[in-house]
């Protein structure tokens, strides 16, 4: 295991110590890693899948909804991810 050492803001440091001593981690470490943890889960879509979910939008044609309806859309998925 690696050792690592960084540099927050007081208020970053405030709000970790916080998480910790609601319970749900035993330390700042154990905070730290499971934010990292869930950020590559967050972050799976690897070269070749971007390459297929580009060629599955091109193969699916035009589509005949409007672009703010599509933004909106994507809006709402992307608040329901976070």
């Amino acid at each position: 295991m690696t050792k690592m050492t960084i540099s927050l803001p007081d208020s970053l440091a405030d709000y970790i110590a916080a998480r910790v001593t609601s319970g749900k981690y035993s330390d700042a470490s154990a905070f730290l890693r499971d934010l990292v943890l869930r950020d590559q889960e967050n972050h799976k879509l690897d070269d070749a899948e971007l390459r297929d979910v580009l060629k599955k939008a091109e193969q699916s044609g035009s589509s005949d909804r409007r672009i703010p309806d599509i933004l909106a859309d994507a809006k709402a998925k992307l608040r329901g991810h976070l």
